[in-house]
């Protein structure tokens, strides 16, 4: 599998996980949580909201953005440099704001949700795979 498909996959999963979060909140229904935690204690928190925007739905935009520079990687070759280093730079500050995140649910909150820990090691991933990739 080539990095370029990685990262294609890594992208599709973090829409559907920004998008199962966004789903069941504009739903109202519960999340179910793996790690046993209280998700909703997270999800529903005041640090749920940036600029009056659901964290969410800025993760859903980010992903189907980085999905779009993945399909752009493939189709224009001669764009390929820029948005790669556009890709670094965007998954560099996701990392940054997913890190931002997860401390906020262990210091701050002192719960955790199972699908923003996900969300965060997917922005990891991503940024590992567009560095790989602006590297090749």
């Amino acid at each position: 599998m080539t990095f370029e498909t990685i990262f294609f996959v890594l992208a599709v999963l973090g829409i559907a996980d920004a998008g199962y979060l966004t789903y069941k909140y504009t739903r109202k229904q519960p999340l179910i949580c793996p790690l046993g935690e209280n998700c909703s204690v997270v999800t529903e928190s005041t640090w749920s909201h940036l600029f009056g925007v659901r964290t969410e739905v800025l993760g859903l935009l980010y992903y189907c953005a980085l999905l779009v520079a993945a399909a752009g990687i493939f189709l224009v070759p001669d764009l390929r440099k820029e948005l790669l280093m556009l890709v670094v730079w965007a998954t560099g500050f996701g990392v940054l704001f997913s890190a931002f995140l997860v401390s906020l649910q262990a210091f701050v909150i002192k719960k955790y949700c199972f699908y923003c820990l996900l969300s965060a090691l997917i922005s990891l991933l991503l940024f590992l795979t567009s560095i790989r990739l602006y590297i090749l």
